[in-house]
């Protein structure tokens, strides 16, 4: 009889299972779902533009940016609308920061060498479009405007922007590519060679799955 009793005791201060780890492996697996993609993108552009474990002579022209920053954040508008990835309806882009009226030399420069390599793209042209894009309410001259067809004019918040691409005071003449998903992942300093951006497009336009 005493020994039923003790079983008894014995079985009803076992320890129920701990259900802690089984939350904490769901969580894991859940960020590593939405954390994987991520690193995947940021890896690939690693790896093809620095060179680290590809083959040589596969440097990229214009500075990497990692972790690319999103153009949707960038508060862009055309008009009263709204600028963002969907406007680019599956293409590259090459985004140039300009002044309200395009008069400074550095962004003359800027729209010449960028529209130069938008060309020489040839039968890839189209897989890419150019945005220019002041801190002001744009006054271009109608010629300007004819010289540079088939381009978006937009206009940003200036603080906004500033902030969202790590930047200190508005760079006129400075020139950037986002992917078709809307990041923006390379840039080049202030009227950069046109010939160093367009050897990054065709690299990127022939490695691309997408746009």
């Amino acid at each position: 009889m005493q020994e039923a009793t003790h079983s008894r005791k014995g079985t009803s201060n076992k320890k129920k299972p701990n259900s802690q780890p089984g939350r904490a492996k769901g969580r894991l697996q859940m960020l590593l779902i939405f954390a994987i993609p991520a690193l995947a993108i940021c890896l690939s552009y690693l790896m093809y533009f620095t060179g680290v474990f590809v083959p040589e002579g596969k440097t990229n022209k214009g500075q990497l940016i990692l972790p690319p920053k999103s153009l949707s954040q960038l508060n862009l508008t055309q008009g009263d609308q709204t600028f963002s990835e969907a406007n680019l309806e599956g293409r590259w882009a090459i985004l140039v920061l300009g002044s309200k009226d395009c008069s400074s030399e550095s962004c003359k420069e800027a729209m010449y060498q960028t529209r130069q390599a938008h060309i020489a793209l040839g039968k890839e042209t189209d897989r890419v479009v150019r945005t220019f894009i002041a801190d002001e309410e744009l006054s271009l001259s109608q010629s300007f405007q004819q010289e540079h067809p088939d381009i978006f004019w937009l206009k940003a918040n200036k603080a906004g922007l500033l902030k969202e691409l790590d930047l200190r005071e508005w760079p006129t003449g400075r020139y950037f590519i986002v992917d078709p998903l809307g990041n923006v992942m390379m840039g080049y300093e202030s009227a950069q060679y046109g010939g160093d951006l367009l050897k990054d497009l065709k690299r990127l336009l022939k490695a691309s799955k997408i746009g």
